[in-house]
């Protein structure tokens, strides 16, 4: 587990597209500015999507931890 503290936790385990976009999105819009963002889930492509869309947003992508069973963890910095 890594040592960034979240702010914000979204937990999407299980879900598929688009949830975990959508609730990424819901997060940050609600995020202040300089919040971390930590979005949990099992879905592939989204772990591929959600960092591409916070990079879009202006946002920063801290670093991302991937379990064996398909589990990863993004941290993104607002």
């Amino acid at each position: 587990m890594s040592s960034i503290n979240p702010d914000v936790i979204v937990d999407v385990t299980g879900e598929i597209c688009p949830i975990p976009m959508v609730e990424f999105r819901k997060a940050y819009v609600n995020a202040e500015k300089g919040d971390i963002i930590l979005v949990i889930g099992t879905h592939e492509p989204s772990k591929k999507e959600i960092p591409m869309a916070a990079e879009g947003a202006g946002a920063e992508v801290l670093k991302i931890e991937e379990e064996e069973g398909g589990l990863w963890r993004i941290f993104i910095k607002k």
